[in-house]
Protein backbone atom coordinates (compact mmCIF):
# COMPACT_ATOMS: atom_id res chain seq x y z
CA UNK A 1 0.00 0.00 0.00
CA UNK A 2 1.40 3.37 -1.06
CA UNK A 3 1.97 6.51 1.54
CA UNK A 4 0.07 9.14 1.34
CA UNK A 5 1.35 12.36 -0.37
CA UNK A 6 0.17 14.74 2.63
CA UNK A 7 1.38 18.38 1.97
CA UNK A 8 3.70 17.13 -1.14
CA UNK A 9 3.02 19.34 -4.31
CA UNK A 10 5.74 17.90 -6.20
CA UNK A 11 5.01 15.16 -9.04
CA UNK A 12 8.63 14.15 -9.03
CA UNK A 13 9.60 13.69 -5.16
CA UNK A 14 6.11 11.42 -5.47
CA UNK A 15 6.63 9.22 -7.80
CA UNK A 16 10.31 8.75 -6.64
CA UNK A 17 9.85 8.40 -3.35
CA UNK A 18 6.53 5.73 -3.71
CA UNK A 19 3.42 8.00 -2.70
CA UNK A 20 0.05 7.63 -3.78
CA UNK A 21 -0.54 9.34 -7.40
CA UNK A 22 -4.29 9.70 -8.99
CA UNK A 23 -3.16 9.59 -12.76
CA UNK A 24 -4.37 12.31 -13.84
CA UNK A 25 -2.34 12.37 -17.08
CA UNK A 26 -4.60 11.76 -19.52
CA UNK A 27 -6.21 15.07 -19.06
CA UNK A 28 -3.22 16.82 -18.99
CA UNK A 29 -2.27 15.08 -22.54
CA UNK A 30 -5.59 16.52 -23.87
CA UNK A 31 -4.65 19.83 -23.01
CA UNK A 32 -1.17 19.79 -24.39
CA UNK A 33 -2.26 17.73 -27.37
CA UNK A 34 -5.03 20.77 -28.41
CA UNK A 35 -4.38 23.99 -26.71
CA UNK A 36 -1.07 26.00 -25.16
CA UNK A 37 -2.69 28.64 -23.53
CA UNK A 38 -4.84 28.07 -20.33
CA UNK A 39 -6.37 29.56 -17.49
CA UNK A 40 -7.89 27.78 -14.88
CA UNK A 41 -9.17 29.08 -11.31
CA UNK A 42 -9.91 25.84 -8.34
CA UNK A 43 -10.07 26.37 -4.55
CA UNK A 44 -6.87 25.71 -2.14
CA UNK A 45 -5.89 22.33 -1.74
CA UNK A 46 -7.13 21.32 -4.93
CA UNK A 47 -4.47 20.25 -6.65
CA UNK A 48 -2.81 22.90 -8.82
CA UNK A 49 0.63 23.27 -7.74
CA UNK A 50 0.77 19.16 -8.30
CA UNK A 51 -0.73 19.77 -12.31
CA UNK A 52 2.19 22.21 -12.69
CA UNK A 53 5.12 20.50 -11.50
CA UNK A 54 3.42 17.35 -13.30
CA UNK A 55 3.90 19.33 -16.65
CA UNK A 56 6.58 20.94 -15.84
CA UNK A 57 8.76 17.26 -15.43
CA UNK A 58 6.62 16.46 -18.83
CA UNK A 59 7.50 19.26 -20.86
CA UNK A 60 11.83 18.56 -19.30
CA UNK A 61 11.43 15.52 -21.14
CA UNK A 62 11.45 13.29 -17.84
CA UNK A 63 9.83 10.15 -19.44
CA UNK A 64 11.20 7.94 -16.88
CA UNK A 65 8.91 9.18 -14.10
CA UNK A 66 5.63 8.40 -15.81
CA UNK A 67 6.40 4.65 -16.44
CA UNK A 68 2.97 3.00 -16.03
CA UNK A 69 0.76 6.09 -16.25
CA UNK A 70 -1.47 7.20 -18.97
CA UNK A 71 0.60 9.87 -20.86
CA UNK A 72 3.80 6.97 -21.10
CA UNK A 73 1.89 3.80 -21.66
CA UNK A 74 -1.03 4.98 -24.24
CA UNK A 75 0.11 8.11 -26.07
CA UNK A 76 2.29 9.03 -29.17
CA UNK A 77 3.79 12.04 -26.73
CA UNK A 78 7.03 12.97 -27.90
CA UNK A 79 9.04 13.94 -25.30
CA UNK A 80 10.55 16.98 -26.61
CA UNK A 81 12.84 18.92 -24.15
CA UNK A 82 11.06 22.35 -23.53
CA UNK A 83 12.77 24.93 -21.25
CA UNK A 84 10.52 25.72 -18.36
CA UNK A 85 9.80 28.64 -16.12
CA UNK A 86 7.88 27.83 -12.98
CA UNK A 87 6.40 30.99 -10.94
CA UNK A 88 4.74 30.36 -7.30
CA UNK A 89 3.05 33.51 -6.59
CA UNK A 90 1.84 32.04 -3.06
CA UNK A 91 5.65 31.68 -2.19
CA UNK A 92 6.08 35.80 -2.35
CA UNK A 93 5.12 36.36 1.75
CA UNK A 94 1.63 37.32 3.54
CA UNK A 95 0.60 40.65 2.23
CA UNK A 96 2.93 42.08 -0.32
CA UNK A 97 2.66 45.41 -1.12
CA UNK A 98 3.29 46.99 -4.53
CA UNK A 99 6.65 47.05 -4.33
CA UNK A 100 8.03 44.08 -2.21
CA UNK A 101 6.00 42.47 -4.87
CA UNK A 102 7.64 43.88 -7.71
CA UNK A 103 11.11 43.15 -5.96
CA UNK A 104 10.36 39.23 -5.78
CA UNK A 105 9.06 39.05 -9.20
CA UNK A 106 12.97 40.16 -10.16
CA UNK A 107 14.22 38.17 -8.17
CA UNK A 108 12.55 35.34 -9.72
CA UNK A 109 13.31 36.96 -13.10
CA UNK A 110 17.15 36.71 -12.06
CA UNK A 111 17.01 33.43 -11.24
CA UNK A 112 15.94 31.62 -14.28
CA UNK A 113 17.67 34.39 -15.84
CA UNK A 114 21.06 32.56 -13.91
CA UNK A 115 19.71 29.38 -14.80
CA UNK A 116 20.06 29.74 -18.35
CA UNK A 117 23.17 31.25 -18.74
CA UNK A 118 21.13 35.16 -19.60
CA UNK A 119 21.82 38.22 -18.40
CA UNK A 120 19.20 41.00 -17.82
CA UNK A 121 19.33 44.41 -17.52
CA UNK A 122 18.46 46.04 -14.33
CA UNK A 123 15.14 47.68 -16.20
CA UNK A 124 11.14 47.55 -16.01
CA UNK A 125 9.53 43.88 -15.11
CA UNK A 126 8.04 42.91 -18.64
CA UNK A 127 10.93 44.37 -20.42
CA UNK A 128 12.86 41.79 -17.98
CA UNK A 129 10.62 39.01 -18.85
CA UNK A 130 10.31 39.65 -22.65
CA UNK A 131 14.17 39.63 -22.89
CA UNK A 132 14.25 36.29 -20.70
CA UNK A 133 11.99 34.44 -22.53
CA UNK A 134 12.88 35.79 -26.00
CA UNK A 135 16.72 34.72 -25.37
CA UNK A 136 15.57 31.35 -23.64
CA UNK A 137 13.86 30.85 -26.83
CA UNK A 138 16.18 31.25 -29.00
CA UNK A 139 18.94 29.63 -27.31
CA UNK A 140 17.46 26.20 -26.32
CA UNK A 141 13.51 25.58 -27.39
CA UNK A 142 10.46 27.50 -27.06
CA UNK A 143 9.43 28.25 -23.92
CA UNK A 144 6.82 26.90 -21.38
CA UNK A 145 5.80 29.06 -18.05
CA UNK A 146 3.81 27.79 -15.76
CA UNK A 147 1.85 30.20 -13.46
CA UNK A 148 0.63 29.30 -9.26
CA UNK A 149 -1.27 31.43 -7.24
CA UNK A 150 -1.57 34.52 -9.88
CA UNK A 151 -4.28 36.33 -7.92
CA UNK A 152 -2.71 35.98 -4.32
CA UNK A 153 -1.28 39.20 -4.30
CA UNK A 154 -4.88 40.85 -5.23
CA UNK A 155 -6.34 38.29 -2.96
CA UNK A 156 -4.55 39.09 0.41
CA UNK A 157 -5.69 42.65 -0.05
CA UNK A 158 -9.58 42.44 -0.66
CA UNK A 159 -10.35 44.73 2.35
CA UNK A 160 -7.71 47.40 1.13
CA UNK A 161 -8.84 47.79 -2.57
CA UNK A 162 -6.06 50.44 -3.05
CA UNK A 163 -3.15 48.00 -2.41
CA UNK A 164 -4.46 45.62 -4.24
CA UNK A 165 -5.02 47.46 -6.92
CA UNK A 166 -1.61 48.48 -6.92
CA UNK A 167 -0.68 44.67 -6.46
CA UNK A 168 -2.75 44.24 -10.08
CA UNK A 169 -1.04 46.88 -11.73
CA UNK A 170 2.09 45.01 -11.06
CA UNK A 171 0.52 42.28 -12.44
CA UNK A 172 -0.88 43.72 -15.48
CA UNK A 173 3.11 44.68 -16.15
CA UNK A 174 4.07 41.57 -16.01
CA UNK A 175 1.62 39.15 -18.10
CA UNK A 176 1.75 42.28 -20.72
CA UNK A 177 4.58 40.86 -22.78
CA UNK A 178 2.75 37.45 -23.23
CA UNK A 179 0.55 37.69 -26.27
CA UNK A 180 3.48 39.01 -28.42
CA UNK A 181 5.74 36.22 -27.18
CA UNK A 182 3.21 33.72 -28.53
CA UNK A 183 2.75 35.23 -31.65
CA UNK A 184 6.87 35.46 -32.24
CA UNK A 185 6.49 31.24 -31.17
CA UNK A 186 8.59 31.87 -28.44
CA UNK A 187 6.17 30.25 -25.85
CA UNK A 188 5.49 26.48 -26.43
CA UNK A 189 3.03 26.42 -23.45
CA UNK A 190 1.17 28.39 -20.72
CA UNK A 191 -0.99 27.33 -17.56
CA UNK A 192 -1.80 30.22 -15.10
CA UNK A 193 -3.95 28.93 -12.14
CA UNK A 194 -5.36 30.37 -8.99
CA UNK A 195 -7.87 30.31 -6.95
CA UNK A 196 -10.02 33.45 -7.81
CA UNK A 197 -11.23 34.35 -10.97
CA UNK A 198 -10.52 37.87 -11.76
CA UNK A 199 -12.52 39.96 -14.51
CA UNK A 200 -12.42 43.90 -15.14
CA UNK A 201 -8.82 43.48 -14.19
CA UNK A 202 -7.01 43.38 -17.36
CA UNK A 203 -4.68 41.17 -16.34
CA UNK A 204 -4.99 39.32 -19.30
CA UNK A 205 -7.13 41.46 -21.65
CA UNK A 206 -4.39 40.76 -24.60
CA UNK A 207 -4.25 37.13 -24.25
CA UNK A 208 -7.25 36.69 -26.36
CA UNK A 209 -6.97 33.23 -26.98
CA UNK A 210 -6.47 32.27 -23.55
CA UNK A 211 -8.80 29.26 -22.65
CA UNK A 212 -10.36 29.28 -19.40
CA UNK A 213 -10.84 25.76 -17.98
CA UNK A 214 -13.23 27.41 -14.84
CA UNK A 215 -16.06 26.13 -16.12
CA UNK A 216 -15.41 23.69 -19.30
CA UNK A 217 -14.17 20.29 -19.10
CA UNK A 218 -11.50 18.35 -18.81
CA UNK A 219 -13.87 19.33 -15.13
CA UNK A 220 -11.48 16.32 -13.58
CA UNK A 221 -8.24 17.11 -13.88
CA UNK A 222 -8.36 17.91 -10.45
CA UNK A 223 -9.95 16.65 -7.49
CA UNK A 224 -10.83 13.35 -7.02
CA UNK A 225 -13.47 11.37 -9.04
CA UNK A 226 -15.62 8.51 -6.67
CA UNK A 227 -14.27 5.99 -9.25
CA UNK A 228 -11.02 7.52 -8.81
CA UNK A 229 -10.94 6.92 -4.88
CA UNK A 230 -12.32 3.52 -5.31
CA UNK A 231 -9.71 2.59 -7.22
CA UNK A 232 -7.02 4.50 -5.36
CA UNK A 233 -8.21 3.99 -1.88
CA UNK A 234 -9.26 0.46 -2.16
CA UNK A 235 -7.00 -0.55 0.58
CA UNK A 236 -7.28 2.19 2.48
CA UNK A 237 -10.81 1.26 2.90
CA UNK A 238 -10.32 -2.26 4.03
CA UNK A 239 -8.28 -1.32 6.44
CA UNK A 240 -10.33 1.40 7.70
CA UNK A 241 -11.44 0.45 11.28
CA UNK A 242 -15.20 0.92 10.79
CA UNK A 243 -15.54 -0.77 14.35
CA UNK A 244 -14.66 2.55 15.60
CA UNK A 245 -17.75 3.48 14.04
CA UNK A 246 -19.97 0.81 14.53
CA UNK A 247 -20.30 0.56 10.88
CA UNK A 248 -19.93 -1.20 8.10
CA UNK A 249 -17.52 -0.81 4.62
CA UNK A 250 -20.57 0.38 2.57
CA UNK A 251 -21.47 2.54 5.06
CA UNK A 252 -18.30 4.06 5.56
CA UNK A 253 -18.36 4.95 1.40
CA UNK A 254 -21.38 6.87 2.36
CA UNK A 255 -20.23 8.35 4.94
CA UNK A 256 -16.92 9.56 3.34
CA UNK A 257 -19.10 10.28 0.61
CA UNK A 258 -21.12 12.77 2.44
CA UNK A 259 -18.05 14.15 4.46
CA UNK A 260 -16.00 15.01 1.33
CA UNK A 261 -17.41 14.64 -1.64
CA UNK A 262 -19.41 16.91 -3.68
CA UNK A 263 -17.31 19.80 -5.79
CA UNK A 264 -18.96 20.37 -9.01
CA UNK A 265 -18.28 22.58 -12.25
CA UNK A 266 -20.66 21.31 -14.00
CA UNK A 267 -23.56 19.82 -11.74
CA UNK A 268 -22.68 16.44 -12.81
CA UNK A 269 -18.98 15.73 -12.30
CA UNK A 270 -18.32 15.17 -8.49
CA UNK A 271 -15.62 15.57 -6.59
CA UNK A 272 -13.65 14.72 -3.56
CA UNK A 273 -11.16 17.58 -2.13
CA UNK A 274 -7.33 15.56 -2.22
CA UNK A 275 -6.19 17.03 0.74
CA UNK A 276 -9.48 16.27 2.47
CA UNK A 277 -9.81 12.67 1.47
CA UNK A 278 -5.44 12.32 2.27
CA UNK A 279 -6.00 13.19 5.46
CA UNK A 280 -8.92 11.79 6.88
CA UNK A 281 -7.06 8.05 6.00
CA UNK A 282 -4.16 9.45 8.01
CA UNK A 283 -6.09 10.72 11.03
CA UNK A 284 -8.63 8.02 10.82
CA UNK A 285 -11.53 10.53 11.73
CA UNK A 286 -14.27 12.43 10.33
CA UNK A 287 -12.72 15.89 10.64
CA UNK A 288 -12.81 19.11 8.76
CA UNK A 289 -9.38 19.18 7.01
CA UNK A 290 -9.93 21.29 4.28
CA UNK A 291 -11.83 24.22 6.32
CA UNK A 292 -9.21 24.11 9.12
CA UNK A 293 -6.29 24.80 6.81
CA UNK A 294 -7.94 28.62 6.08
CA UNK A 295 -10.60 29.92 8.39
CA UNK A 296 -12.54 32.07 6.00
CA UNK A 297 -12.67 35.15 8.84
CA UNK A 298 -12.90 37.96 6.43
CA UNK A 299 -15.52 36.14 4.82
CA UNK A 300 -17.70 35.03 7.82
CA UNK A 301 -17.42 38.37 9.35
CA UNK A 302 -18.34 40.39 5.81
CA UNK A 303 -21.76 38.03 5.81
CA UNK A 304 -22.00 39.41 9.41
CA UNK A 305 -21.61 43.32 8.93
CA UNK A 306 -23.54 43.38 5.45
CA UNK A 307 -26.50 41.47 6.76
CA UNK A 308 -26.80 39.00 4.39
CA UNK A 309 -29.18 36.30 5.28
CA UNK A 310 -27.05 32.75 5.85
CA UNK A 311 -30.07 30.66 5.12
CA UNK A 312 -29.98 31.68 1.32
CA UNK A 313 -26.38 30.52 1.08
CA UNK A 314 -27.98 26.88 0.97
CA UNK A 315 -28.75 27.50 -2.90
CA UNK A 316 -28.08 30.76 -4.71
CA UNK A 317 -29.44 30.86 -8.47
CA UNK A 318 -27.31 32.27 -10.74
CA UNK A 319 -27.15 32.33 -14.90
CA UNK A 320 -23.84 31.99 -17.00
CA UNK A 321 -22.93 35.88 -16.65
CA UNK A 322 -21.96 35.20 -12.74
CA UNK A 323 -18.99 33.33 -13.65
CA UNK A 324 -17.22 36.30 -15.36
CA UNK A 325 -17.98 39.05 -13.01
CA UNK A 326 -15.47 38.71 -10.05
CA UNK A 327 -13.39 42.31 -9.73
CA UNK A 328 -12.10 44.40 -7.14
CA UNK A 329 -14.07 47.25 -7.16
CA UNK A 330 -17.89 45.05 -7.04
CA UNK A 331 -17.36 42.02 -4.41
CA UNK A 332 -20.29 39.76 -4.92
CA UNK A 333 -20.09 37.52 -2.10
CA UNK A 334 -21.68 34.73 -3.61
CA UNK A 335 -19.23 34.98 -6.17
CA UNK A 336 -16.09 34.56 -3.47
CA UNK A 337 -17.60 31.69 -1.98
CA UNK A 338 -17.79 30.14 -4.90
CA UNK A 339 -14.59 30.90 -6.23
CA UNK A 340 -12.75 30.05 -2.86
CA UNK A 341 -14.98 26.78 -2.67
CA UNK A 342 -17.26 27.38 -0.03
CA UNK A 343 -19.87 27.22 -2.75
CA UNK A 344 -20.41 25.01 -5.53
CA UNK A 345 -22.70 24.23 -8.57
CA UNK A 346 -25.04 21.48 -7.56
CA UNK A 347 -27.20 20.99 -10.69
CA UNK A 348 -27.79 23.25 -13.91
CA UNK A 349 -30.72 23.37 -15.44
CA UNK A 350 -31.45 24.41 -18.74
CA UNK A 351 -34.19 26.12 -20.74
CA UNK A 352 -33.41 26.58 -24.31
CA UNK A 353 -30.18 27.90 -24.57
CA UNK A 354 -30.35 29.46 -21.65
CA UNK A 355 -28.55 27.62 -18.26
CA UNK A 356 -29.50 28.45 -14.74
CA UNK A 357 -26.99 27.61 -12.10
CA UNK A 358 -27.87 25.88 -8.33
CA UNK A 359 -24.85 26.87 -5.70
CA UNK A 360 -25.12 25.27 -2.86
CA UNK A 361 -22.35 24.11 -0.08
CA UNK A 362 -20.55 20.86 -1.61
CA UNK A 363 -20.35 18.55 1.53
CA UNK A 364 -20.64 18.30 5.26
CA UNK A 365 -17.37 19.33 6.38
CA UNK A 366 -17.53 22.60 4.38
CA UNK A 367 -21.12 22.81 5.48
CA UNK A 368 -20.20 22.39 9.38
CA UNK A 369 -17.42 24.18 9.26
CA UNK A 370 -18.73 27.50 7.70
CA UNK A 371 -22.42 27.45 9.57
CA UNK A 372 -19.86 26.42 13.11
CA UNK A 373 -17.87 29.91 12.17
CA UNK A 374 -20.77 31.82 11.38
CA UNK A 375 -22.36 30.84 14.80
CA UNK A 376 -19.05 32.61 15.98
CA UNK A 377 -19.26 35.27 13.87
CA UNK A 378 -23.20 36.31 14.92
CA UNK A 379 -22.37 35.73 18.42
CA UNK A 380 -19.36 37.61 19.19
CA UNK A 381 -18.30 34.57 20.85
CA UNK A 382 -14.92 32.05 20.80
CA UNK A 383 -15.01 28.34 19.63
CA UNK A 384 -15.01 26.99 22.65
CA UNK A 385 -17.60 28.56 24.32
CA UNK A 386 -19.80 27.99 20.56
CA UNK A 387 -18.54 24.03 21.03
CA UNK A 388 -19.57 23.74 24.45
CA UNK A 389 -23.30 25.50 23.87
CA UNK A 390 -23.98 23.09 21.07
CA UNK A 391 -22.96 20.07 22.76
CA UNK A 392 -25.36 20.81 25.87
CA UNK A 393 -28.03 22.10 23.49
CA UNK A 394 -28.18 18.45 21.43
CA UNK A 395 -28.14 16.39 24.63
CA UNK A 396 -30.73 18.58 26.34
CA UNK A 397 -32.85 18.00 23.38
CA UNK A 398 -32.12 14.61 23.43
CA UNK A 399 -32.95 14.05 26.88
CA UNK A 400 -35.82 15.89 26.82
CA UNK A 401 -34.88 18.79 28.98
CA UNK A 402 -36.31 21.81 27.38
CA UNK A 403 -34.28 23.95 30.21
CA UNK A 404 -31.05 23.12 29.26
CA UNK A 405 -31.88 24.31 25.79
CA UNK A 406 -33.02 27.29 26.53
CA UNK A 407 -30.59 27.99 28.95
CA UNK A 408 -27.46 27.74 26.16
CA UNK A 409 -29.37 29.99 23.82
CA UNK A 410 -29.42 32.75 26.57
CA UNK A 411 -25.71 31.96 26.55
CA UNK A 412 -24.89 32.31 23.42
CA UNK A 413 -27.41 35.79 23.12
CA UNK A 414 -25.65 37.64 25.97
CA UNK A 415 -23.46 40.20 25.18
CA UNK A 416 -24.65 40.66 21.28
CA UNK A 417 -26.60 43.92 22.22
CA UNK A 418 -23.37 45.50 23.63
CA UNK A 419 -22.49 44.83 19.62
CA UNK A 420 -25.59 45.48 18.00
CA UNK A 421 -26.39 48.72 19.28
CA UNK A 422 -26.57 51.47 16.04
CA UNK A 423 -25.44 54.61 16.46
CA UNK A 424 -27.92 57.62 15.84
CA UNK A 425 -30.36 54.95 14.36
CA UNK A 426 -34.30 54.89 15.96
CA UNK A 427 -34.95 52.13 18.84
CA UNK A 428 -37.03 50.26 16.54
CA UNK A 429 -34.63 50.56 13.41
CA UNK A 430 -32.06 49.22 15.80
CA UNK A 431 -34.32 46.52 17.12
CA UNK A 432 -35.49 44.90 13.97
CA UNK A 433 -31.42 44.58 12.76
CA UNK A 434 -31.66 42.64 16.29
CA UNK A 435 -34.55 40.64 15.67
CA UNK A 436 -32.92 39.82 12.19
CA UNK A 437 -29.37 38.80 13.99
CA UNK A 438 -31.51 36.13 16.53
CA UNK A 439 -33.09 34.52 13.40
CA UNK A 440 -30.13 34.21 12.08
CA UNK A 441 -28.83 32.42 15.01
CA UNK A 442 -31.54 30.21 15.76
CA UNK A 443 -31.04 29.11 11.95
CA UNK A 444 -27.32 28.46 12.28
CA UNK A 445 -27.86 26.69 15.83
CA UNK A 446 -30.17 24.58 14.71
CA UNK A 447 -28.68 23.70 11.31
CA UNK A 448 -25.20 22.58 13.10
CA UNK A 449 -26.87 20.57 15.43
CA UNK A 450 -26.92 16.82 13.84
CA UNK A 451 -31.07 16.67 14.43
CA UNK A 452 -33.94 16.63 12.08
CA UNK A 453 -34.84 20.50 11.93
CA UNK A 454 -37.36 22.37 9.72
CA UNK A 455 -37.71 26.30 10.22
CA UNK A 456 -40.82 28.84 9.83
CA UNK A 457 -43.43 25.65 8.76
CA UNK A 458 -46.15 27.39 6.59
CA UNK A 459 -48.90 25.12 8.16
CA UNK A 460 -52.78 26.08 7.15
CA UNK A 461 -53.44 28.77 9.74
CA UNK A 462 -50.02 29.98 9.84
CA UNK A 463 -46.47 29.37 10.17
CA UNK A 464 -44.70 27.20 13.24
CA UNK A 465 -41.29 28.69 13.72
CA UNK A 466 -39.57 25.84 14.47
CA UNK A 467 -39.74 21.85 14.80
CA UNK A 468 -36.90 19.64 15.92
CA UNK A 469 -37.14 16.11 15.76
CA UNK A 470 -34.47 13.51 17.73
CA UNK A 471 -34.96 9.71 18.61
CA UNK A 472 -37.83 10.18 21.52
CA UNK A 473 -38.75 13.85 21.41
CA UNK A 474 -40.34 16.02 18.87
CA UNK A 475 -40.31 20.11 19.41
CA UNK A 476 -42.98 22.27 18.32
CA UNK A 477 -40.82 25.40 19.16
CA UNK A 478 -42.38 29.00 18.43
CA UNK A 479 -40.84 32.35 19.50
CA UNK A 480 -42.79 35.67 20.35
CA UNK A 481 -41.54 39.49 21.75
CA UNK A 482 -42.37 41.00 24.66
CA UNK A 483 -44.94 39.17 25.08
CA UNK A 484 -46.27 36.37 27.63
CA UNK A 485 -44.55 33.15 26.72
CA UNK A 486 -47.57 30.97 27.60
CA UNK A 487 -48.94 33.50 24.03
CA UNK A 488 -46.87 30.99 22.05
CA UNK A 489 -48.22 27.86 23.40
CA UNK A 490 -51.90 29.21 22.85
CA UNK A 491 -50.81 29.72 19.29
CA UNK A 492 -49.47 26.07 18.79
CA UNK A 493 -52.81 25.01 19.75
CA UNK A 494 -54.83 27.62 18.49
CA UNK A 495 -53.55 27.22 14.60
CA UNK A 496 -54.12 23.38 14.72
CA UNK A 497 -49.77 23.50 14.54
CA UNK A 498 -50.00 19.79 15.95
CA UNK A 499 -52.09 18.17 13.48
CA UNK A 500 -49.31 17.17 11.01
CA UNK A 501 -47.91 15.08 14.29
CA UNK A 502 -50.54 13.85 16.05
CA UNK A 503 -49.75 10.14 14.95
CA UNK A 504 -45.58 10.15 15.93
CA UNK A 505 -45.38 8.09 18.29
CA UNK A 506 -42.55 10.65 20.14
CA UNK A 507 -43.48 12.50 23.11
CA UNK A 508 -44.37 15.79 21.83
CA UNK A 509 -43.14 18.92 23.55
CA UNK A 510 -44.87 22.78 23.09
CA UNK A 511 -42.52 25.07 23.83
CA UNK A 512 -43.04 28.78 24.30
CA UNK A 513 -39.47 31.39 24.17
CA UNK A 514 -40.31 35.27 24.32
CA UNK A 515 -37.59 37.31 24.06
CA UNK A 516 -37.06 41.09 25.51
CA UNK A 517 -36.55 44.23 23.17
CA UNK A 518 -34.83 45.56 25.83
CA UNK A 519 -32.44 42.99 27.14
CA UNK A 520 -32.18 41.46 23.67
CA UNK A 521 -32.20 38.04 25.19
CA UNK A 522 -34.65 34.83 26.44
CA UNK A 523 -36.88 37.05 28.99
CA UNK A 524 -39.44 33.73 29.87
CA UNK A 525 -39.97 30.69 28.43
CA UNK A 526 -42.53 27.77 29.32
CA UNK A 527 -42.81 24.16 27.41
CA UNK A 528 -45.37 21.23 28.05
CA UNK A 529 -46.03 18.00 26.95
CA UNK A 530 -48.55 17.04 24.55
CA UNK A 531 -51.31 14.81 25.95
CA UNK A 532 -53.05 12.80 23.29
Amino acid sequence: MKKLPIGLQNFKEIIEEGYLYVDKTRQIFDLIDKGKLYFLSRPRRFGKSLTLTTLRYIFEGEKELFKGLYIAEKTDYDWEKHPVLQFNFAAYGHEYDSDELRVSIKRDLQKHSERFDIKLPDIRIADQFRILIEEISQKYNSVVILLDEYGKPIVDFLTEPKKAAANRGVLREFFSPLKDLDSQQHLRFLFITGVSKFSKVSLFSDLNNLQDLTMNPPYDLMGITHEEFLEYFKDYCLQFPVERFKINREQLLDWIKLWYNGYSYDGETKLYNPFSILNFFKSERFRNFWFATGTPTFLVETIRDTHINPQELEEVKVDDTFFDKFSLEDLDMSGLLFQTGYLTVKRIEYKGYQAKYYLGYPNMEVYRAFIHNLLEAFTYKVNSTVNGALIRMQEGLEEGKVGEFVRQIEILLADISYHLHPKNKPEEEAFKMWEGYFHTIIYLITSFMNLYVQSEITKHKGRLDLMIEVDEFLYLIEFKLDQPAENAIKQIKNRDYLKSYINSPKTIHLVGISFSKTERNVSTWTSEIWER
